[in-house]
């Protein structure tokens, strides 16, 4: 560990001393990946004791209906070899309830290769742990496989760094990270040059004053590097915290202990994240001639694929205590007021034989 800094916080605030005002998308990178402090390099943030909990660790539930989703296409497209590719896996257990139901049908599982994308050395050690299934990790995008892809991403996109845009006057102006005259951390607005703003006036249509715009080219990059993997095979499948409606709006949150924090305390020590933009991955995939479904709400996905069903299932043979944790996470999962509208899915392929029930 670099010894020259206690925190973040102090390496962070001397960084904008000596070369002033850093980006939004700069903060977060460097507060997530930092290779002294970074939250996901030196962190294990998910779980119920942690920072955040996902759908997976909430219940195997949702890891098998994405595993029966993909069994079920690997049939209706002639059950040729095929990738399963996931980004960000976490603790590695929805692909574990993924494999455990393929074991249920041995020509599928013989015709699966595994593939995560990971930089979280902490993270990749625990899914060695928890997977039991040869797979390969890889950490940049050009390192993709050939063949038949099918990418799930589940709270994947949502913490890729973003940009904000200010629109007042007539013209946008960049927010930024600075410092105040105690050098804490806190946001001002800089002037952009003139080639972006022009840029900006063509990406975002009918602008409004004092509104606050999100936009991530890291994102965008990411789409189009799968985009072109898939292209005439394969899909990718995002479940995450998004808005439908357009760029605007300041999405960008700290979590800490499950709580909303500010995002400048204690860098390094909290989750950041936004809302995708759904929209804009729609304009992405038409763009680069990928078909796009939904989005739909993560209630309505889980219902077409059958946990109502899966629930069913589950209820006959649990006991008393067990059955009551079946229940909250049966609800925590799809309710309205819980995780059932809040996350939204969308599918991207141009094969419509592969496209979730739910979805189409």
């Amino acid at each position: 560990m670099n010894k020259k800094y206690q925190s973040l916080e102090e390496k962070i605030v001397q960084k904008i001393k000596n070369h002033g005002p850093i980006s939004v998308d700069e903060y977060m990178e460097i507060c997530l990946s930092d290779r002294d402090f970074g939250y996901y390099i030196n962190s294990k943030p998910i779980g119920k004791n942690n920072d955040f909990i996902t759908s997976p660790e909430i219940s195997q539930m949702f890891g098998e209906l994405i595993g029966v989703w993909l069994i079920d296409l690997w049939f209706k497209i002639g059950k040729p070899k095929i990738n399963i590719i996931e980004l960000g896996p976490g603790n590695g257990l929805m692909m574990q309830d993924i494999l455990r139901v393929s074991k249920n049908f041995n020509d599928f599982y013989s015709s699966i290769k595994i593939w995560l994308y990971e930089q979280s050395n902490i993270l990749s050690k625990i899914q060695r742990k928890n997977i039991n299934h040869p797979f390969k990790h890889f950490s940049s995008f050009n390192e993709l496989p050939n063949g038949i892809n099918f990418v799930v991403a589940n709270e994947f996109f949502d913490a890729i760094p973003i940009k904000q845009y200010q629109f007042n006057n007539n013209k946008f102006r960049e927010r930024v990270v600075s410092l105040d005259q105690q050098n804490n951390l806190t946001f001002e607005s800089i002037e952009i040059n003139p080639d972006y703003q022009s840029n900006l006036d063509r990406e975002i249509a009918s602008p409004r004053n004092d509104q606050l715009y999100e936009i991530s080219s890291i994102q965008d990059t990411i789409l189009e590097k799968i985009f072109s993997k898939i292209r005439f095979n394969g899909g990718l499948l995002i479940i995450d915290y998004a808005k439908t409606h357009g760029s605007s709006g300041d999405t960008l949150q700290a979590l800490s202990k499950h709580k909303k924090v500010s995002i400048f305390h204690k860098p390094g020590e909290s989750d950041l994240t936004s809302h995708v933009d759904f929209n804009r991955y729609s304009y992405i995939s038409k763009k680069d001639n990928i078909k796009s479904y939904g989005p739909i709400t993560q209630r309505d996905f889980l219902i077409g694929l059958g946990i109502n069903q899966r629930y069913e299932i589950l209820k006959e043979n649990a006991s008393d205590s067990q059955l009551d944790k079946l229940n909250r996470q049966y609800h925590r999962l799809i309710d309205k007021d819980k995780m059932g509208e809040l996350f939204k899915v969308m599918y991207f392929s141009n094969n419509p034989k592969t496209v979730p029930v739910s979805i189409t």
